[in-house]
């Protein structure tokens, strides 16, 4: 596997980062590593919440997706919202 760039953003963040997820990463891994930067630091946790899901190109992927096989590019914007969420 391999390291990748990708741009993430968490729903109701104001902030972008720039993450490096792993080419086998699986999509809720990813959402993962973007949410961390957001929940409980700029995003109130919701303890009601069961975890996170990722967007890309506004439609939601499904977590055991592996990022290596989307087809996504380096520095691709994805994002993340608390699963079940559906403002944008």
């Amino acid at each position: 596997m391999a390291l990748f760039p990708i741009y993430g953003r968490f729903i109701g963040d104001c902030v972008p980062h720039l993450v490096a997820v792993d080419t086998g990463d699986t999509m809720a891994q990813v959402a993962e590593k973007i949410a961390v930067h957001s929940v409980g630091r700029r995003v109130a946790p919701r303890p009601d919440a069961t975890g996170f899901e990722v967007l890309v190109g506004g439609q939601r992927v499904d977590g055991d997706a592996v990022l290596g096989s989307l087809g996504l590019h380096p520095l691709d914007w994805v994002v993340v919202r608390f699963r079940g969420q559906e403002d944008a």
